[in-house]
């Protein structure tokens, strides 16, 4: 299986290894919308070289890709999740 990204494509095991996960896992959570990708071209001095930024939970696979899908390179980075939205009127306090 391949991931197309705006016409970069990557090879599914290859991904799903980098987070620790089978390619079908990698799928599911693709599928259920936990899995959001980046693509940047560059520009200027990195005209020709594409980031890639890839999350999945609390982790962001970032590489830098050149000319013919080329890694040049990758880092895994840890992030701070998303802080749950409550509405207005879900927390009450008694005075």
């Amino acid at each position: 299986m391949n991931i197309d990204l705006e016409g970069l494509v990557l090879d599914a095991t290859d991904l799903a290894g980098r987070f620790g996960l089978s390619p079908d896992a990698l799928r599911s959570q693709m599928q259920r919308g936990l899995v959001r990708g980046v693509v940047e071209a560059g520009v200027g001095e990195d005209a020709g070289r594409t980031r890639l930024s890839v999350r999945f939970g609390n982790r962001v696979w970032v590489a830098v890709v050149g000319t013919g899908g080329k890694i040049l390179s990758e880092e895994m980075k840890f992030v701070a999740s998303a802080v749950p939205r409550v509405s207005s009127g879900a927390c009450k306090t008694d005075a």
